[in-house]
């Protein structure tokens, strides 16, 4: 999923330019932590190139993400610690935007408060129509299979020959 496009559909240029004038570049690599489980985030991030990868505290990978994808809107909508970690899985590079600037800017400019939010609020509503369509179909993996086994051993009892 490429959920800058959503972002990005929602504001105008002059929006956009505005976030890349105050965003920082970062270079980030292999291994490098951009967001840690429990730890505040106070920046949004854009991943301009490579992949960073998601996990849980447990070290399970929940999702990957690259050129075109968010960081941290979830910990901006919030305002709570993330759950999860995001980690450099090769060199990348993001465009860090302090949290601090948004919001200073949503104070000056209303209007671009409405379309931020609104942008982010059809990607979240994008993000879990996918997600709830991925459990979906793990479901329905899950019950063919059981269906399969089922009916391999019901095949097997009906054609089970006696010995001899």
């Amino acid at each position: 999923m490429k959920n800058a496009r959503y972002i990005a559909a929602g504001l105008s240029d002059a929006d956009m330019l505005w976030l890349l004038s105050v965003g920082n570049l970062r270079s980030l690599k292999r291994t490098d932590v951009l967001v840690s489980a429990g730890k505040p985030v106070n920046e949004l991030f854009f991943v301009l190139a490579g992949r960073v990868v998601v996990r849980l505290s447990d070290g399970t990978q929940v999702a990957r993400l690259s050129v075109g994808d968010v960081v941290g809107e979830m910990s901006f909508v919030e305002r709570h610690s993330p759950l999860v970690s995001v980690i450099a899985e090769e060199p990348a590079e993001v465009l860090a935007i302090p949290r601090k600037l948004i919001l200073e800017r949503f104070e000056e400019e209303p209007v671009f408060a409405a379309r931020f939010y609104r942008a982010l609020a059809i990607f979240l509503s994008e993000r879990l129509r996918e997600t709830t369509a991925a459990v979906r179909a793990q479901e329905a993996e899950v019950q063919e299979d059981k269906d399969d086994r089922d009916a391999r051993a019901r095949f097997g009892k009906l054609f089970r020959r006696p010995a001899g």
